[in-house]
């Protein structure tokens, strides 16, 4: 009779919602653990077909195959331990992928129903056995539901197995879409094996199409290539436009036998890192185990946002030691001392040299870059010896941010050179060294704020130069402003707005404008002609500003003033659609006078009048007044905020 126990452990079939039903979130991920398996069998050749219209996915290979037994003792076995009941390496001399006995269960993330097929012939008496089974989601689930702790897949007939050699895996009702599932698994798989391809003797397929090394799609696109550890050569090669190539050493622990072996990379440009490249993934026995290392390393040097690799690190994963892997086998225990080790090793080893070698490589290309701009080349050529170390800083800091906008990076390589120029004269060009790392356009941004102030310093001077015409508008009678305002307005229309600071005009327009504006002359009455001053077109962000002069003791009623208006703006309106007949017109029209329009007792009815062309008048005593209290304000705010400013004006 059986001996009574007092305790018993149970494992719930609702433990196949964790580890397996839900796990995986990407049809990638679940493909590499058949893959694995396929290798684990030592499989020459694994073929996965997409069957678009069908919405299935096959993966045969030809390896050993299962029996019956086999298929119930290993792979509806949740949690089989092949490690302990297997040799490590296989009869092809191949160190086994898994480990666990949990990745079949991933399928059941992407598929509803798993077909196993499976063929393997037994050596002594020559003959095959042919066995299968179907495994429903849905049916697991009931299962969970009713609380059984077992399930049992539907079995096929050995005719309904067509499978010659090795293991089929059908996969059907997909929950995801595999509409581009094709050409990104095709890629993700070259990513996630090193073992592929006719050197280890496996090859995998996707739909015929054998997976290589160029599949991997990023090594034309490396720049500067690192190699490391022994036999580690190869990857320089397939960086075929590599203009730089380095190697360091893969001994993580000599006293361990913790050693690594291959490559990380930088890209040349930013446009050429796909979303997700910008990663260093960490291999066992050439299978994907950690998605990115540098996710766990706090590293920010601009460097890290080019960089890309795989470092295979099998002693990770070595057999007499505890699994290291999480239960989702994409991520490795962070405690770990082993991922500890490795994790030093890349931020110590690793990356100090590649960040060294980056920098001064890109600083001599950034030279030689910046240098083609001949203004730039005369700038820098004018420097004394020790500056010019310096300048090469601050081209390698330019041409290694991140940006891809040509104009963005004029505008750096302007802004930068104002700011050496400013650490220059305060004998603190060290501070370029700082600007490593995405934080350094926060640094770059503080160092152009005090940059600012040589451009405040200029702008300044204009400022002031301003604030004089001004008080010589004061200074002088009314009755000769308009002639004062006449020479300059129509070249300085800041004073009504000093975001028309650049005003511009097109030739061809102007032009035409002018011949119109004669037409509407020569029908003006004598006291009309009398009452103008002149009239002008200017084009100021993206408006196009008719501005017309009163004389200062020139009286006007609001009627008069829309009639004109209107004349203008046709003939203005007239000409823009001969010259731009599908750009939007905007036009803008402002009266300068010497007292308000009659009646002056109803300004609210005549500015409305006045809005309703879209026009607005303002007098000369008011331009003078609102011109000079906002450069005063200018003044009054830099001078509590800029020490440039208050040199200045010490001197």
């Amino acid at each position: 009779m059986p001996a009574k126990h007092d305790y018993e452990l149970t494992i719930d079939l609702n433990s196949l919602n964790h580890l397996g039903i839900g796990l995986y979130s990407n049809i990638p991920a679940v493909v590499s653990e058949v893959v694995a398996n396929s290798w684990d069998a030592d499989a020459s050749r694994v073929d996965i077909a997409i069957d678009r219209a069908a919405g299935v996915i096959r993966i045969k290979d030809d390896g050993w195959g299962m029996t019956q037994e086999e298929i119930n003792e290993k792979y509806l076995k949740v949690g089989y331990n092949k490690r302990g009941k297997e040799p490590a390496v296989t009869p092809k001399r191949r160190h086994v992928m898994g480990r666990k006995g949990i990745g079949k269960l991933a399928l059941f993330s992407i598929a509803e129903t798993i077909e196993v097929q499976s063929s393997k012939r037994n050596p002594s008496t020559g003959t095959v056995q042919k066995r299968g089974c179907v495994l429903r989601a849905r049916d697991i689930k009931a299962a969970i539901k009713a609380g059984r702790s077992t399930y049992h897949p539907k079995a096929l007939r050995p005719a309904m197995v067509t499978v010659a050699k090795g293991t089929l895996i059908v996969l059907r009702g997909l929950y995801k879409s595999i509409d581009t599932t094709e050409r990104f698994l095709r890629r993700r798989l070259a990513r996630r094996f090193s073992v592929i391809g006719s050197e280890y003797g496996f090859s995998v397929s996707v739909n015929g199409k054998p997976i290589s090394v160029e599949d991997r799609d990023y090594f034309p696109k490396i720049e500067y290539v690192w190699t490391i550890g022994k036999g580690s050569e190869k990857y320089a090669d397939y960086c075929e436009n590599a203009r730089r190539k380095n190697h360091i050493s893969g001994t993580v622990n000599r006293a361990k036998g913790y050693e690594v072996t291959g490559w990380v990379g930088t890209f040349d440009e930013q446009k050429s890192i796909e979303a997700g490249n910008n990663s260093v993934v960490i291999l066992a026995w050439g299978k994907l185990i950690h998605e990115d290392i540098l996710k766990d390393i706090k590293e920010g040097g601009i460097f890290t946002k080019y960089l890309i690799g795989e470092i295979r690190a099998d002693f990770l994963d070595f057999d007499a030691q505890s699994d290291i892997a999480t239960t989702d086998r994409q991520s490795l225990k962070e405690t770990d001392p082993r991922f500890i080790a490795l994790r030093t090793f890349v931020q110590g080893e690793v990356l100090r040299v590649i960040q060294n070698n980056w920098r001064n490589w890109r600083n001599e290309e950034a030279e030689k870059k910046a240098l083609e701009n001949p203004k730039i080349k005369a700038w820098f050529e004018q420097l004394t010896p020790d500056n010019k170390k310096y300048a090469r800083i601050l081209f390698g800091k330019i041409e290694s941010f991140p940006i891809e906008d040509p104009e963005y990076k004029r505008d750096l390589y302007r802004h930068g050179i104002l700011a050496f120029e400013s650490l220059a004269l305060r004998e603190n060009l060290d501070a370029l060294n700082e600007l490593d790392g995405t934080e350094s356009f926060g640094k770059l941004t503080a160092i152009f704020t005090s940059m600012d102030e040589l451009e405040a310093m200029h702008y300044w001077q204009i400022t002031k130069t301003r604030v004089e015409v001004l008080k010589t508008f004061e200074r002088i009678l009314p009755s000769a402003r308009e002639r004062v305002l006449q020479e300059h307005i129509f070249n300085h229309l800041w004073l009504m707005d000093p975001s028309w600071e650049r005003a511009s005009t097109d030739e061809r327009i102007e032009q035409a404008v002018v011949s119109e504006w004669k037409k509407l002359d020569a029908k003006l009455s004598t006291a009309e002609k009398r009452g103008r001053i002149d009239i002008r077109y200017r084009t100021a962000v993206g408006k196009h500003i008719i501005i017309e002069l009163k004389r200062y003791a020139r009286k006007v009623t609001a009627t008069e003033l829309v009639d004109q208006i209107r004349k203008y703006k046709g003939a203005l309106e007239k000409c823009l659609r001969k010259v731009y007949p599908d750009r939007p017109i905007e036009i803008e029209v402002i009266c300068i006078l010497g007292d308000r329009p009659e009646p002056r007792d109803d300004d609210s009815g005549n500015r409305k009048m006045l809005e309703a062309v879209k026009a607005r008048y303002i007098t000369y005593d008011q331009l003078i007044q609102q011109t000079r209290d906002s450069y005063r304000d200018y003044l009054a705010k830099e001078k509590e905020i800029s020490r440039i400013q208050e040199l200045i004006e010490s001197l």
